[in-house]
C-alpha cells in the first residue's frame, strides 16, 4: 500500500484525516513501556497543559484512545458519581444528545439546557439555569461538529466559578 499525501479528505465529525507524516510515523511500531513512547505520551501530556495555560501542579492531561464519544462515557463514568451529584447538560448538537444519552444509561441525575443546533449557547439562559438549581457539574461541548458552533466556554466557565456551588465543568472539546 503507497502512503500518498493527496489521499482523500475526510470531513467527517472527527478528525479522521491524517497528514503523510503522522501516517509514516504509524509504520514504526512502539511499545506501550518503550522509553520512546512513554517520552513521547509525557511530551503530550506536559504541552496539552501548557496549550490550556493551566499549572501543571492543578491539572493533569489525561490522553485517551478511542472516539470523542468513549472519552464522553469515560468521563462520566468515573467522574460523576450516581448518587449525590447532578449535571447541567448544557446541549446544541449531536454530541450534546450523547452526553445526555449516556447520562441516561448511567443513571446519573441532570437537568438540561438546550439550544438548537445552529445556535451559540446563550450566556443568560445559563446563568438563569444556575440560579434555579444546584449543579454539582456542568457539561458542554466546546466544538459541536455536527454543526461546527463553537460555544463561548471560557464566559460560561467564568458564569459556573462565579455561581460558586459548582464543583467541576466538564468541556469535551
Amino acid at each position: 500500500m503507497d502512503i500518498k499525501e493527496n489521499d482523500s479528505k475526510l470531513f467527517t465529525p472527527g478528525p479522521l484525516t491524517t497528514s503523510l507524516t503522522v501516517k509514516q510515523s504509524m509504520l514504526h511500531d512502539l511499545g506501550s513501556r518503550d522509553t520512546v513512547f512513554l517520552n513521547i505520551i509525557a511530551y503530550i501530556r506536559e504541552n496539552l497543559i501548557k496549550l490550556a495555560d493551566a499549572s501543571p501542579d492543578e491539572y493533569i492531561a489525561v490522553l485517551l484512545q478511542g472516539s470523542g464519544t468513549y472519552a464522553v462515557e469515560a468521563t462520566f463514568s468515573t467522574s460523576v458519581p450516581q448518587q449525590g451529584a447532578k449535571v447541567l447538560i448544557i446541549e446544541n448538537g449531536a454530541y450534546g444528545q450523547r452526553m445526555i444519552k449516556i447520562c441516561r444509561i448511567l443513571n446519573i441525575p441532570h437537568d438540561v439546557l438546550s439550544f438548537h443546533e445552529t445556535e451559540r449557547v446563550q450566556i443568560d439562559q445559563v446563568a438563569n439555569k444556575l440560579k434555579s438549581n444546584t449543579y454539582t457539574h456542568v457539561a458542554i461541548i466546546h466544538c459541536e461538529t455536527s454543526s461546527g458552533i463553537l460555544n463561548p466556554i471560557q464566559d460560561i466557565g467564568q458564569l459556573v466559578y462565579d455561581h460558586g456551588t459548582t464543583k467541576a465543568i466538564i468541556v469535551f472539546f
